[in-house]
């Protein structure tokens, strides 16, 4: 059993304690207006931190919650084998934001989990995402599908080692918590999966919506402005009056073969920079930050290679090997 289904599993079989929130933890969170901006930049092949600020303060990250929304419902459909085609029917429960029902979604309508999934992750989206939550939570409490969903939410969280994440809500239009750190793990657990990669990557898509009137189609616009600059390639950025502008941005480069001097000889290194900003006051402060980092990131990751030390374990932030 490799070590991605090994996660699916425990995931799937949170137990109630997850079910009933034990996770949850209770405390009041400032706003962006009222924080420092927190920032870290990595390399996730090596999982060596680089620089950060502010890395371990818990506050809001308002829609990169989705990302652990979808995450959750890529491991569901993994490990029970639900078709990118299954329809899901709009609960109303989902309608609850208008502001972020992007795809103005009513009850009753329906639409393709996979259609859900590139709004839930391209824009701030929250009726598609709490839209899959309801299909998936269904499965596993009749009476509450959402909470449920959300307990495994919260269980996912723990599973990775994000220990300062709360997980109020499906969808990023309820208030979550979490810290740069624990996005950093969030980021890396998503970029595993091939349908991720490629719904981030997206610069539009077009989703199909089935409802009494007949079908009608929206085109989605990906809200990251980085993409396919200075090599990005997803994941999602994002706003909220609670959360501030926030990104998290991962770029690629060609593997490299440098001198390892731990090893005594040359190795190839892969190379991947996760850049993590949350709680700028604007947008263009936003990606003026993350270029800025993504830059520095670079040339910090190349100085690094040249001695690979790997002996200070803080400055590591490691995904659970199974």
């Amino acid at each position: 059993m490799n070590k991605g289904m090994k996660r699916i599993i425990g995931i799937l079989c949170a137990g109630a304690a997850a079910l009933l929130g034990s996770c949850s933890q209770m405390f009041s969170a400032k706003t962006a207006a009222e924080m420092q901006p927190s920032y870290l930049v990595m390399e996730t092949n090596n999982e060596r931190v680089l620089f950060s600020q502010n890395a371990n303060e818990r506050r809001p990250i308002g829609m990169l919650a989705n990302i652990a929304t979808a995450i959750v419902i890529m491991d569901w459909m993994k490990a029970k084998n639900v078709s990118m085609d299954t329809m899901l029917t709009v609960p109303a429960g989902a309608c609850r934001w208008p502001s972020t029902n992007l795809l103005h979604l009513q009850p009753g309508e329906q639409i393709s989990l996979r259609d859900a999934l590139h709004s839930c992750l391209m824009w701030d989206d929250s009726a598609c995402a709490t839209t899959m939550a309801y299909a998936c939570g269904y499965t596993l409490s009749t009476v509450d599908p959402e909470g449920a969903f959300v307990a495994q939410m919260n269980n996912m969280a723990r599973t990775i080692g994000m220990n300062a994440t709360n997980f109020k809500g499906s969808n990023g239009s309820v208030v979550s918590t979490a810290s740069t750190r624990d996005l950093a793990l969030l980021g890396m657990y998503a970029m595993e999966r091939e349908l991720m990669q490629g719904i981030c990557a997206k610069a539009s898509y077009t989703a199909t919506i089935n409802g009494s009137a007949g079908a009608r189609q929206v085109q989605i616009n990906n809200t990251n402005r980085m993409l396919s600059s200075q090599g990005v390639d997803g994941l999602r950025a994002a706003n909220s009056r609670s959360a501030g502008c926030c990104i998290i941005a991962s770029a690629k480069r060609g593997s490299v073969k440098a001198y390892n001097p731990q090893l005594g000889k040359e190795s190839t290194y892969a190379q991947r920079l996760l850049v993590i900003v949350l709680g700028m006051p604007d947008s263009n402060a936003r990606y003026q930050k993350a270029a800025a980092l993504l830059n520095d990131g670079w040339g910090a990751w190349e100085a690094w290679q040249k001695t690979s030390n790997m002996t200070d374990s803080s400055k590591f932030i490691r995904l659970p090997k199974n």
